[in-house]
């Protein structure tokens, strides 16, 4: 095997166990039986550990079990005696610590111990790797009222701070202790005031996020909770947003650099004519039709949509762009990135991207639409990107290739890239906006080995801001009423109406078949956080008024939640709607002609063998198909920290991606 701490190159094959994208690589029987034979003696058994990390963790599972057995049979026991009254059963169990492969525990033993161990884990919902003194010592396993009690008491803690900062209990006393001690900072009174009101939009935001998640909605509804509780609506605790606007706007940034990152228009090319043209006429269609609703629904009924001259248009345009975060996120969780349904919606996103930068870049000159203004904004965008691609071209593998030794220096880089071309658009002569830029800066680095790695190191940075962001949106939220609400839902039901129009009429055209278009359609059903930012620039450019940005705002939560329940069951929803559907007809639903339609989202080579880091064992794989099996070649996908190997891997045809195979983010980049 290869040393402690070394990279693996790990391959599934026929036979073989299944790699990151889920699916096994066809190999011929010629190569199975001379290539390196890496599984372990007790890899027959789905039920026993493979190797000493399993088995680690399984007697882990075993100690756990017995701990908290005791507690809950002795409720007045604490760790210790928890621990001596489980020490016989521990002892029972076989020692599954030692080395995997050099003795077998009983497979009844470890199936029944593994099924009890599981049927706690679910219960409790944590991890096997959880620290068992910490877990054990908190109120997790404690019974009846005591746990009740506590969990009270630290709630009614939090919320004692928030209500004391809104009742301004105890300022005045501040205010004295700030000027006698000016010099001294020991007690927070001379934070500044930023400070002060971002801690508290952290705090409700963390505390609403946890509440939202428990019932599986998106973290999005909490943040924008957070800032209706903390905001002039609530609490009064963040008087105006101006407060926070400004450190807010970099999570927009952040979000629209790493949006870039995803954009690979090489790859749009080659999703077939079933992507592509879904793609392209599906914001468009969806846009004209919003707006003819609503304007119909205006002048027959008087129902007006929000104040504002484009107050129409805007609601229009951001109800046709569908939410990445949601979508993305549950396409992820159920496994289906990979799927023909996934390749379809992703890369429906990833154009619905592509027309919100038109729509930013016409946004400004709306006021004043005269022709040569418009002209010369779409002429300095395309300087932009012609800038930006020079750069990506001649200068950044460069810097790139000399920095890959050190991820921190690989992000400041690539942070400092997104902000220089922030500062070029801002130009007085350029005159763009640093969303526009960072998104192009995102898309000019889409092609490098290294995006995945900038995505998995961003994100923790982008969460920081885009939750201030998204904080400082529900601050904007006028107080909900009845009017509101229920415009709200009319705009919700247009919305779902017209997309059955602009993706399952299109996808059908397209030779797509029903089920493709159903899913797609249904995976597709909500607003996009990018129509909240759209509006939120609207808003600034004095475009819409606040009552038409709540209602964008109430309509992204209500399909938010709606989207939430319905997409875990959209291939259950198409089932009903076909048999429905034959029942209604007396026929047969048509299915995909021929499967032409899977084959044309498939575009692209089929990825399915992949190696995770390359040493010497993945070398020796790789020559091996290359002199015995190179149809597979094509096939192959290297993520490792060593670039150098980047030419070598392209002429053998095997493509590679920079990026820290113990990094959560980068393995699920590849998987998708």
């Amino acid at each position: 095997g290869a040393p402690q701490g070394a990279e693996y190159g790990t391959f599934h094959g026929d036979g073989g166990s299944a790699g990151a994208d889920g699916r096994r690589a066809h190999v011929p029987s010629s190569c199975r039986s001379s290539a390196p034979q890496l599984s372990s003696p007790l890899a027959g058994s789905a039920d026993l550990p493979t190797t000493k990390r399993e088995a680690d963790l399984e007697f882990e599972n075993q100690r756990l079990r017995g701990l908290i057995d005791a507690m809950r049979t002795r409720p007045g026991n604490d760790v210790k005696d928890a621990l001596g009254s489980s020490e016989d059963s521990l002892n029972m169990a076989p020692s599954l610590a030692a080395e995997a492969g050099d003795e077998k525990a009983p497979a009844a033993s470890s199936r029944s111990d593994s099924s009890q161990v599981s049927k706690v884990f679910n219960d409790y919902g944590i991890d096997a790797s959880a620290n068992l003194n910490v877990l054990m010592g908190s109120a997790l396993p404690m019974t009846g009222w005591w746990k009740a009690l506590i969990y009270v008491l630290a709630l009614g803690g939090v919320v004692f701070v928030l209500f004391a900062k809104a009742a301004h209990i105890g300022e005045s006393r501040s205010a004295t202790h700030h000027v006698a001690f000016t010099v001294h900072r020991l007690t927070g009174a001379e934070a500044a005031l930023m400070l002060i009101q971002v801690a508290y939009s952290l705090t409700v935001a963390g505390l609403a996020a946890f509440f939202v998640a428990l019932v599986n909605m998106p973290l999005i509804l909490g943040y924008l909770i957070a800032g209706v509780v903390v905001g002039p609506q609530c609490l009064d605790i963040v008087h105006k947003i101006d407060d926070i606007q400004e450190f807010s706007e970099l999570g927009l940034v952040f979000l629209l650099f790493m949006i870039g990152l995803e954009l690979d228009f090489g790859e749009l090319l080659k999703m077939g004519k079933v992507v592509i043209g879904t793609g392209v006429l599906q914001f468009p269609i969806c846009a004209a039709l919003h707006i003819g609703v609503f304007l119909g629904l205006e002048s027959a009924f008087g129902l007006s949509i929000g104040m504002g001259v484009y107050s129409t248009m805007y609601v229009g345009v951001a109800c046709a762009l569908s939410s990445t975060i949601i979508v993305v996120k549950m396409l992820s969780e159920f496994s289906e990135m990979d799927t023909v349904v996934g390749r379809l919606t992703v890369g429906v996103l990833i154009f619905q991207d592509v027309w919100a930068i038109l729509v930013l870049a016409i946004q400004p000159d709306l006021d004043d639409p005269q022709l040569l203004s418009i002209l010369y904004t779409l002429s300095m965008i395309l300087v932009l990107i012609v800038v930006a691609c020079w750069y990506a071209k001649f200068i950044m593998p460069v810097i790139f290739t000399f920095s890959s030794r050190s991820a921190e220096l690989m992000l400041v880089i690539a942070l400092s890239w997104c902000f220089f071309l922030c500062c070029f658009a801002t130009l007085p002569f350029v005159g763009l906006s640093m969303e526009i830029a960072a998104l192009v800066a995102g898309a000019a680095l889409a092609t490098f080995p290294y995006s995945h790695e900038f995505n998995a190191k961003i994100t923790y940075i982008r969460d920081f801001f885009v939750t201030l962001f998204f904080v400082g949106l529900g601050m904007q939220i006028t107080q909900p009423s009845a009017e509101l609400i229920a415009k709200a839902l009319l705009v919700g039901l247009v919305v779902l109406a017209v997309r059955w129009v602009g993706i399952f009429g299109v996808v059908c055209v397209l030779g797509g078949g029903n089920r493709l278009a159903t899913v797609s359609t249904i995976n597709l059903s909500q607003v996009s956080e990018f129509s909240l930012v759209i509006c939120t620039l609207g808003r600034q450019h004095a475009h819409i008024s606040e009552t038409t940005l709540s209602l964008v705002i109430w309509t992204f939560a209500i399909l938010a939640v709606v989207s939430s329940a319905v997409l875990p069951h959209n291939y259950a929803i198409y089932g009903f709607l076909s048999r429905l559907g034959r029942k209604l007809l007396g026929k047969q639903i048509s299915s995909p002609k021929g499967g032409n339609a899977n084959e044309e989202i498939r575009g692209h080579t089929d990825r399915s063998i992949l190696l995770l880091g390359f040493d010497k064992t993945a070398a020796m794989l790789l020559a091996h198909f290359h002199a015995h099996g190179a149809h597979l070649l094509p096939r192959v996908h290297v993520i490792s920290l060593n670039d150098h190997l980047i030419p070598q891997l392209r002429d053998l045809g095997v493509t590679f991606a920079y990026g820290d195979i113990s990094s959560p983010d980068v393995l699920e980049h590849a998987h998708h």
